[in-house]
C-alpha cells in the first residue's frame, strides 16, 4: 500500500493536466509543485461489476507504481483510469508497460 504522502486526495483538482491513453490504462497527470509525486487509481464499474475484482486490479497496478516510485520524477499528480484488458495481464507485464510509458513521457529518471 502506498504511504499517505504518495496518495492523491480525492478532492484534488488537476489543473492544466495532460491526458494520455494506452490499451491498458488512461492517465491524467499534472505538476503539483511538491517534492513527491502522488497517485490515485480508478476502476470503473463497467470493467467488472464485482468490487473484489476491481480492488484486485487496483492492488496489482498500485504495486507496480510502488516498485517504480523511486525512479519516477517527483512533483506530479497522476490519476490512472484502469481499463478492461488489464485483468488478462500478469503483474510483470503491467510493470514493464507502465515503465515504458513513463520513459516515453519522460516521467522517469
Amino acid at each position: 500500500m502506498l504511504s499517505r504522502e504518495y496518495r492523491l486526495p480525492a478532492t484534488t483538482k488537476l489543473i492544466h493536466a495532460r491526458f494520455t491513453k494506452t490499451s491498458l490504462f488512461s492517465i491524467k497527470y499534472a505538476q503539483n509543485n511538491l517534492t513527491v509525486s502522488r497517485f490515485a487509481f480508478v476502476v470503473r464499474k463497467s470493467v467488472d461489476k464485482r468490487a473484489v475484482v476491481r480492488n484486485r486490479i487496483k492492488r496489482v497496478f498500485r504495486s507496480c507504481v510502488e516498485e517504480l516510485r523511486t525512479t519516477i520524477v517527483p512533483g506530479y499528480d497522476m490519476l490512472f483510469f484502469l481499463e478492461k484488458g488489464i485483468m488478462d495481464k500478469q503483474q510483470k507485464d503491467l510493470c514493464r508497460e507502465l515503465e515504458e510509458f513513463f520513459q516515453q513521457k519522460q516521467l522517469i529518471s
